[in-house]
Parts: C-alpha cells; structure tokens; sequence
C-alpha cells in the first residue's frame, strides 16, 4: 500500500508486493532459536542475523526478470548514510523501492505484536521513523507519506497478520 501511496504503478506495485513476500527470504539461511531470542541479541548473533539480506540477493540473483524485484527486497536494509547492509550502499544509489521496502518493513516490524513484544501504537512508530529520517537512515519523502497514512498502514499490518494467523491454523488443521 505504501509504493500505491508513493506513486507507484500497479505494475510497480505488483513487483514491490512479491519483493515484500520475499525480502527476507534470507532468513531461512539462519538458526530459528538465533530469529526467535526472546532476549537482545549480543554482537556476533546480530552479525548473523545481517547476512539474510546478502542471502535473500543470492537465492534471486539468478531469476530471470526479478532485478527489479531483488534489488529492492535486498536492499531494505541499506541506510541513506551508507552505514547499512549487505552492501552499504549510500544516498541515491539506493532504489525508491528500496527505501520504500525499509520504511514499510520498519513501520510493520514495530506495529505487530512479536512473541517477545506487543506492537507499539502507530504514533510512537512515526516518532521513531523521523528520529530515523533525522539520523540519515530511511527517506524522508516516504517516512511522510507513511506518517500522513499511519492509521490506515496500521489497520493494514493488523488485517495482515490476522489473515496471517488464520492461514497459518487453518493450514496445520487441514493437516492434522
């Protein structure tokens, strides 16, 4: 919903809707007990947990007409300061599907409820993304646009993980 809010066509958005499903494919590449550590991560287990973006671009690299796709689901953790991740990429060269990828990404990782966590309230969550934007990490042009539609982005994650939950009993019902 964000890229549709940015601007994006429905072919554009299309192609961010499957980067969306795939931008952390990488993880799959990581221990579970490491992606669920109820507790902080120290150093070396953050370290760990970087290498899914370099891991999402090489399981896509190779797929035919998902350049677009793979760059964008890759990059979503790059920062505009070039301090980011897997390839530290800096300022323009970073894709707006990209930094659009990065700033849904935060916004949805902070607004669901996490085992180890309750989602924050959407308000709390725009703060947060403009002390990003004020630390050269994330876009402001998006961050605004996230923050002038925060309810409805919101309403959107919640919706996602609902639908997402159900899925998921209905699909270990139908196999029990």
């Amino acid at each position: 919903r964000l890229a549709e809010l940015v601007g994006f066509s429905q072919s554009e958005c299309k192609m961010m809707r499957i980067a969306g499903y795939l931008h952390d494919l990488g993880k799959l590449t990581i221990d579970n007990t490491l992606l669920e550590k109820p507790g902080a991560l120290n150093e070396k287990e953050f370290d760990i947990i970087r290498t899914h973006t370099f891991y999402t671009y090489e399981a896509l690299k190779n797929i035919d007409g998902f350049e677009t796709i793979n760059m964008w689901a890759s990059y979503h953790h790059e920062r505009l300061d070039g301090t980011g991740y897997p390839f530290h990429l800096k300022g323009e060269k970073i894709p707006l599907g990209s930094r659009i990828m990065a700033v849904a990404d935060i916004f949805t990782a902070l607004t669901e409820n996490r085992p180890y966590r309750e989602g924050m309230e959407s308000g709390r969550v725009v703060k947060l993304l403009y002390k990003m934007v004020e630390s050269r990490a994330i876009c402001a042009e998006v961050v605004d646009i996230a923050a002038k539609n925060s309810a409805e982005l919101s309403e959107g994650c919640l919706k996602g993980q609902q639908e997402a939950a159900r899925e998921f009993e209905e699909f270990f019902r139908e196999e029990a």
